[in-house]
């Protein structure tokens, strides 16, 4: 019996939580799976129907691919594809992990307290458009991992 490669879809920004959920996601599927890796970004809608649009367009554009292009180096020997989406994150997140049948959704959380989660938070949105399991690592969590780290060395 063989079993199918495990597809894993991980929202990226490049904080330190997505960091982490990258890290993860590649632990998770270092036994032959695949990383999609998906940063989603806004269009410049305050610039349509100006004669300089194109350019906005393609300098937000290029601004979102620079932010996953030195994964290069974090992933070497893991199978991942990177997915630049404009569009809002959960939406982005979510629309990758249906069209990729992905077995799992990892992201991180910066975590901006109660006012935003009143507003809503892309990992509350998500768990609510998911068709998948989410695991969400908060920021706390990262820097508590990154002080225990500290210690250890320091002592």
């Amino acid at each position: 019996m063989t079993l199918d490669k495990r597809r894993i879809v991980v929202g990226y920004d490049g904080s330190p939580a997505s960091r982490a959920a990258l890290a993860r996601a590649a632990d998770n599927a270092s036994d032959g799976g695949k990383v999609y890796v998906v940063h989603a970004y806004a269009l410049p809608h305050d610039w349509i129907g100006t004669p300089d649009y194109q350019l906005f367009l393609d300098a937000v554009l290029d601004r979102a691919q620079a932010v996953v292009k030195p994964l290069d180096d974090d992933l070497q020997g893991i199978d991942w594809e990177a997915e630049v989406i404009a569009d809002r994150p959960a939406h982005a997140i979510a629309g990758v992990a249906a069209a990729r049948a992905a077995d799992e959704i990892i992201i991180g959380t910066r975590g901006f307290g109660r006012a935003r989660a009143l507003l809503g938070s892309v990992a509350h949105e998500l768990i609510h458009l998911a068709e998948c399991p989410v695991t969400v690592i908060p920021e706390r969590a990262v820097e508590r991992a990154e002080g225990r780290a500290s210690a250890l060395v320091a002592s």
